[in-house]
């Protein structure tokens, strides 16, 4: 065999040293990435087990309410919610408070249109009243043989105290109903106070949370300064001792209650005074109608009376003409011896005699009815007007008698200081008719 040139061997030498050095390469690398990839690695499961724990944390911190936040912030937080919680409460007690006076100011408008209504009532019923006591006083004066207990009495007397009664129960409601607005009027200003003293604390404790701290201070002392400031600008509370905000709360209660109480009185007394107001006009309407009826009864008896007595007066006066003027005639030819005649003619002047005094008896009792029929007559002419003016006529005469009551009447001109007539004519003195008698005996 031929042997290898030098060069040859000394390159087949060289080939299994690289392929070394190429391994050794290999390996170093692989170390180096390997450990490059474990840190990696390591490196993305702490940051994910960090995560997951940060994250851990920050839920259990959330479910704490704000834990993780800091003592200052925390405070501050905590009082705004308080603050904010106090405003809702006084919130609701304004919102109920307003709706409270609004309830009251429609009720005062209410009440004051009920006591206008009773007042009118009473006005109208004191106007007939006037008008029955009128009729009763004109009634007084009729002749003594007319005053006897007939239906006009009766209606007239029911009609008084029908009236009577109704203007005492209207007086009480109307007196009841100036009472119940002034309540109201009361109770509306102590909502609003109180309503008032609601919004000052709201704004008080409001503009606290915008309080700025200008040097920090320790925590006693801060604390005893903050509340030193807040029992300064903080409305004291009715009464001494105790939550300030439990008794506002129990006050407001308490005039809330009252407030309802209140309203359904009024809502009481106006139903009430509807029903009263309704009542008491068809009540005096039925009596005023009653009255009315009766003397329009009354009335037409007395015409219809008066109308058979003129009638049968009349008759009388004609038969009694007519009895004188035959009488007389009879009287001159009775013969001297004819007894039986004359017995005759004196029993029908005897008869005659009683047809003239019963002639004055009809015209007396004609007269009655004509009085009694003017009266009823006047009576049923009277309206409010003529009732007011008698009533003024009559209390001022009362009133000039008390101011001068030993004061004496003038007396008449031509008397001379004396008594006058008894009659009140010419003639009517008693020496007077006695003269007159003896001239007429001549």
């Amino acid at each position: 065999s031929r042997a290898c040139p030098p060069a040859v061997s000394a390159m087949a030498d060289a080939a299994p040293a690289e392929s070394n050095v190429e391994q050794a390469d290999d390996l170093n690398f692989k170390k180096w990435w390997g450990s490059t990839d474990r840190s990696l690695h390591h490196a993305k499961n702490l940051t994910r087990d960090l995560l997951i724990s940060l994250r851990k944390n920050q839920v259990e911190e959330a479910g704490k309410g704000d834990a993780g936040l800091d003592q200052i912030v925390r405070e501050q937080k905590q009082k705004k919610e308080r603050v904010y919680t106090q405003a809702k409460e006084h919130m609701n007690v304004i919102t109920t408070s307003y709706d409270r006076m609004q309830e009251v100011e429609r009720s005062i408008k209410q009440t004051a249109d009920s006591v206008t209504q009773l007042t009118h009532e009473r006005y109208k019923g004191y106007a007939h009243l006037q008008i029955c006591e009128l009729r009763q006083e004109l009634r007084e004066k009729r002749p003594p043989a007319e005053q006897f207990q007939d239906i006009l009495v009766d209606a007239l007397a029911a009609e008084k105290a029908l009236l009577e009664a109704q203007r005492q129960e209207l007086a009480a409601l109307e007196t009841e109903g100036k009472e119940i607005t002034e309540k109201l009027n009361a109770m509306r200003a102590v909502l609003s106070r109180n309503s008032g003293e609601r919004r000052v604390c709201i704004l008080h404790d409001i503009s606290s949370l915008n309080q700025k701290v200008s040097k920090p201070v320790a925590k006693n002392e801060g604390s005893n300064n903050e509340e030193a400031a807040d029992a300064e600008q903080r409305p004291q509370s009715p009464a001494e001792g105790g939550d300030p905000e439990q008794k506002r709360s129990e006050e407001s209660n308490k005039v809330l209650r009252n407030a309802e109480r209140l309203l359904a009185r009024f809502n009481q007394h106006r139903s009430k005074t509807l029903d009263t107001v309704s009542r008491c006009r068809d009540n005096r309407m039925k009596a005023k109608t009653r009255s009315e009826d009766c003397l329009t009864r009354r009335v037409q008896q007395l015409y219809e009376r008066k109308v058979d007595l003129e009638k049968q007066l009349r008759e009388v006066d004609k038969a009694i003409v007519k009895a004188e003027r035959e009488l007389e005639s009879s009287y001159r030819k009775l013969e001297p011896g004819n007894q039986a005649k004359a017995d005759k003619l004196a029993a029908d002047t005897e008869l005659l005699e009683k047809l003239k005094q019963l002639r004055d008896r009809v015209a007396q009792d004609l007269k009655n009815k004509s009085a009694a029929l003017e009266i009823e007559n006047t009576c049923k002419r009277v309206n409010a007007a003529k009732a007011g003016e008698a009533e003024l006529k009559k209390t001022t005469s009362m009133l000039r008698s008390n101011s001068a009551p030993n004061v004496k009447r003038r007396p008449p001109s031509g008397s001379f200081g004396g008594d006058p007539t008894p009659d009140g004519s010419p003639g009517g003195s008693r020496s007077l008719k006695a003269g007159a008698a003896v001239g007429l005996g001549r």
